[in-house]
């Protein structure tokens, strides 16, 4: 099966967060503990967005709920306009969460970085926090 390149995959070169924690939800790719561990209780849905590659909701479009250390090769420096689903998102500059940032909660961006920042520069971003 051959994945679209507008997907946020590792086959596009996607380095996807696999150890992280916001609030009381976390995740660890290789977590292999046994035992009962209690299962955390929250009322906030999961962090999730939707990216555009183009101002105003248009071009190809992304939704995750899944953080990024890098965007990959077709996303890298592209996102134009988001849709802040749920949670709190922090977007960097640069790939693993380096250089200037900007935190968005739930909303709709339609040319979300002129107003909050350059357009077309982001390399990685990350859930900070529920909402």
């Amino acid at each position: 099966m051959k994945i679209p390149k507008t997907e946020l995959a590792p086959e596009n070169g996607c380095i996807i967060d696999t150890k992280w924690k916001v609030g009381p939800l976390s995740y660890h790719a290789c977590a292999s503990e046994f035992g009962k561990a209690p299962a955390p209780v929250h009322n906030s849905p999961m962090p999730e967005l939707v990216i555009f590659d183009h101002v105003g909701f248009k071009g190809a479009a992304c939704r995750t709920n899944l953080s990024f250390h890098f965007l990959g090769n077709f996303w890298n420096d592209r996102i134009s306009s988001l849709i802040v689903v749920s949670g709190v998102w922090r977007f960097y500059r640069d790939e693993y969460y380096k250089g200037d940032h900007w935190d968005l909660g739930p909303g709709f961006y339609e040319c979300f970085f002129k107003d909050q920042g350059p357009d077309d520069v982001i390399s990685s971003f990350q859930a900070i926090e529920l909402t």
